[in-house]
């Protein structure tokens, strides 16, 4: 046993610096695990200046700009485009999310539940003028929909199958299932995807204090950089120019590939809704987009709240095959088109390894795990693969032979 775990280390960090580059991630990995409410505000920083640092390169390249000066106006622009954002598209998506979420708790509610509640309700709303629940309406109007389908399938069969299920009785069974699966739902929006994306306080405080990181990362990139290799890189400068190079251009094309994807994607995704005057089209439209970041879980996520949404408002009419026969085919075109066209080079991470990331990014950080792993994944398997290895043989890897 001793001996496989010393081959193994001979193998893995006999080049110069991996011990220091691997103690230096794990430690990196222990200070964001436990003091993440602490780094918070810095990495996402980097994140975002990582990502703008291809403009501030272009205006240096095209404008022969100053790095200080091509970083300013980089931030201008992303500034502006984020309080465009906020202005105009946050209100309509927040009042839906709101609405949203309302109706959630009320399809989760037993009707039994809504009648004892319905009393103080109205005592409390004497002197205000409430619209018809029309939420409670949709949803009685989908139970019996869905039994009368159920029905037309039980029917045929031979007895007593049809005497036993009744449309009274599928339409009691829908009513009980559509409570337990919307009340669960209510339970995961409330306690779990609530608490990671609602919170006014560390909102203020990202966006005074990102704005101000981001530049400062972006302006002063080269002292930086050199900060970090002085005092926490290892010696082995040969280490770093050759597995630093591999790292960032997979990286860089991933996320620069991923912004791009959610952007197309959303924008596709609300006019579609749009066009079929779907409810809550706007809001289910941005999470669309923003599913293609956690492939296969994302999309059936979102997309499971946009079938039932369609089936309950359209009811079950050709109108309904229509949109679903449109969001397919909106669907495929991403998946077999837009995705290989954007990744075909640095998204080749198997099923697996996509899903095993999700959960295990998922129970370290919730909701943000789950929306990072994949860019955490990639980075892992970047670094597993250009790792530097010392051939049992004693040649020096191909890695560090190139260099």
């Amino acid at each position: 046993m001793i001996s496989i775990f010393r081959a193994w280390y001979r193998r893995n960090f006999s080049a110069p610096g991996t011990v220091e580059l691997a103690l230096l991630l794990a430690a990196c990995f222990i200070l964001v695990y436990w003091f993440m409410w602490l780094f918070g505000p810095i990495i996402v920083a980097l994140c975002l200046a990582y990502c703008l640092d291809w403009a501030v390169r272009f205006l240096e390249r095209r404008f022969h700009l100053k790095r200080k000066w091509a970083a300013a106006l980089t931030m201008l622009a992303f500034i502006g485009i984020a309080a465009g954002i906020v202005v105009f598209l946050a209100p309509r998506v927040v009042n839906q999310g709101t609405e949203f979420y309302n109706n959630i708790m009320l399809y989760g509610q037993d009707t039994a539940q809504q009648a004892e509640e319905a009393p103080a309700a109205q005592q409390g709303q004497q002197d205000a003028a409430v619209p018809e629940n029309s939420g409670q309406a949709y949803a009685d109007t989908f139970d019996a929909a869905v039994a009368q389908k159920l029905y037309t399938f039980v029917e045929p069969l031979p007895d007593p199958w049809p005497s036993m299920l009744t449309p009274q009785t599928l339409k009691n069974y829908v009513h009980s299932a559509r409570v337990f699966i919307m009340a669960n739902l209510a339970s995961i929006l409330k306690n779990q995807i609530m608490p990671s994306v609602v919170n006014a306080m560390s909102w203020a405080v990202y966006m005074i204090i990102v704005p101000i990181f981001m530049f400062l990362m972006l302006a002063n990139k080269q002292a930086l950089q050199r900060r970090v290799v002085k005092y926490l890189l290892p010696s082995n400068t040969v280490l770093i120019k050759v597995l630093w190079p591999k790292l960032n251009s997979q990286l860089e094309s991933y996320i620069n590939g991923s912004l791009m994807h959610i952007a197309i994607s959303a924008l596709a995704n609300c006019l579609l809704f749009w066009a079929f005057g779907l409810n809550y089209g706007t809001l289910l439209g941005v999470c669309m987009g923003f599913s293609v970041v956690i492939p296969y879980v994302g999309a059936v996520l979102v997309g499971v709240p946009v079938l039932l949404i369609a089936a309950v408002q359209f009811g079950f009419v050709p109108f309904l095959g229509w949109f679903l026969a449109a969001w397919l085919v909106l669907q495929l075109a991403d998946s077999y088109a837009l995705t290989p066209l954007l990744f075909s080079k640095t998204m080749d991470l198997d099923a697996f390894s996509i899903l095993l990331s999700i959960m295990v990014f998922g129970t370290l950080w919730g909701f943000w795990g789950v929306f990072f792993s994949i860019p955490l994944a990639r980075f892992i398997a970047t670094l597993i693969t250009q790792w530097p290895r010392q051939e049992p043989e004693g040649k020096k890897s191909p890695a560090v032979q190139k260099s």
